[in-house]
């Protein structure tokens, strides 16, 4: 399945220290840089982005109205895909096609070895959002409120799915050998289901041969932004611009759980095994377990909206607004790597073969080393991260040191003044000095905070740059 997006706007996130950047001592680090190639021919934004299943091509669908079909062993453009008449919204390679759907409201099918267009599928009165080719389905959902399944051979027109009251954005494909395993309640269920999720706050599971809408999945108070089913094709997860994602059961409708954590709308969400995987405009990713919606793992370090999300082999890789993307331990959500060098918003992320694969709004394709990332860990993230945490670690012993002394001393100070208070020899003259002693500490005080104050408000200006740009 395809990665796909809708247009965005240009964002661009403050900047912040690349691996092998970091600075020590006043003293700058060698510049380490994993970037392997940049690809560049879109004359505008990326907004999505699918690799074949071999790994030997990757086309990308950009606000330029064209489609690149790229070749990966010699990384150049194999073809430029020209037809499209709006920007395109989201793309999938399936075996040796092409397909792209687009604002002009048509999907058009390409040959990737020719490059030319051999279906032209037309039907939606709004823009396409999403498409899902399965080989004998071809489905699409737009801003019209429908959902369709279309024959990918001819592109002719099997099913309307009517009933969403706004917009529909994510689809999610069920066959029927992975769906309803363990709670069919009736026969008639045990077949392809398709789902949908809107604006209008709902899903819809539908029947693939009536075209009727089986259930609706209702609870949230926001736009359902995006989909997934656990591995036993069972439960449906949603994630919504209300800020949480919700577990339910595929058979009967049944609210299962809320997962609540997420400050922000869910943009991207991965089911994998137990575990589920989510993305949000919160500035952060989390880690679940579906079973009981807790969250297990937050990984930070981003400075804006997570776009895109991949889990695979233990690592966690984010697409962000912040123009950077960022690879973490799946387990102890340390951060490994963070890959800095496109000029904007990073759309869409894809992993094979050691490398990672960026699109971008700036419209370029960048391609990452991260063969060895797993060298690159320790306990506390990267070794750069390592050298820090074990420096702030003397520090925090040194301050910890300074204070026990100080608390001595105090205590000593304290004790003399007891004895001379009993004694009634303290003069007028030293009570005076030790009132302007006490003056002095609150005015240091007082200076301390003012500074904490204005600390606390660059950080709050900064960070309100990154989410105005």
């Amino acid at each position: 399945m395809g990665s796909g997006g809708s247009k965005r706007a240009r964002s661009a996130g403050s900047e912040q220290s690349d691996d092998g950047r970091e600075r020590k001592n006043g003293k700058k680090k060698k510049e380490k840089t994993y970037l392997l190639h940049t690809l560049k021919e879109h004359t505008d934004g990326i907004n999505c982005m699918s690799m074949s299943e071999d790994g030997k091509v990757i086309v990308t669908g950009a606000d330029d109205n064209t489609a690149i079909i790229w070749d990966l062993k010699t990384n150049e453009a194999k073809h430029v895909l020209k037809g499209h008449t709006g920007y395109i919204t989201c793309i999938q390679v399936f075996a040796e096609y092409v397909y792209t759907g687009s604002s002009d409201k048509k999907v058009r099918k390409w040959n990737i070895d020719t490059g030319k267009c051999e279906v032209l599928v037309e039907g939606h009165a709004a823009p396409v959002t999403r498409l899902i080719c399965t080989g004998d389905f071809l489905f699409t959902s737009s801003y019209d409120r429908t959902a369709m399944c279309w024959d990918p051979d001819d592109g002719e027109l099997l099913h309307i799915f009517r009933g969403h009251k706004r917009g529909v954005t994510p689809l999610m494909y069920i066959p029927a050998e992975d769906a309803l395993k363990d709670d069919v309640l009736d026969m008639d269920y045990n077949k392809d289901i398709l789902i949908t999720g809107s604006a209008d706050a709902t899903a819809k599971s539908w029947n693939m041969d009536s075209g009727n809408c089986f259930i609706t999945f209702k609870g949230h108070k926001g736009a359902i932004l995006c989909l997934a089913a656990d591995p036993t094709g069972t439960i449906l997860l949603t994630g919504s611009a209300d800020c949480t994602i919700r577990s339910w059961n595929i058979a009967t409708g049944e609210s299962f759980k809320v997962f609540e954590g997420h400050k922000a709308s869910i943009l991207c969400l991965q089911v994998t095994n137990k575990l589920m995987y989510t993305g949000s405009s919160d500035q952060t990713a989390k880690c679940w377990v579906t079973e009981f919606a807790d969250c297990t793992r937050t990984y930070l370090g981003h400075r804006h909206s997570i776009n895109t999300l991949k889990v695979q082999e233990g690592l966690v890789y984010t697409g962000c607004g912040d123009k950077m993307a960022r690879v973490y331990d799946a387990k102890s959500g340390a951060l490994k790597r963070t890959l800095k060098g496109h000029e904007f918003v990073i759309t869409a992320i894809a992993i094979n073969g050691g490398k990672l694969y960026t699109a971008s709004y700036d419209g370029s394709l960048k391609i990452w080393d991260c063969s060895d990332i797993k060298d690159d860990i320790t306990s506390f993230g990267n070794k750069e991260d390592a050298e820090d945490e074990k420096e702030k670690e003397k520090e925090k012993e040194k301050n910890k040191k300074n204070e026990k002394d100080s608390k001595m001393d105090t205590n000593g100070n304290n004790e003399l003044e007891s004895i001379k208070e009993k004694n009634e020899t303290e003069s007028t003259e030293k009570l005076q000095e030790s009132e302007k002693k006490d003056n002095e500490k609150v005015f240091d005080n007082k200076e301390l905070d003012e500074d904490i104050t204005k600390e606390i408000e660059e950080i709050n200006k900064e960070m309100e740059a990154v989410k105005d740009v």
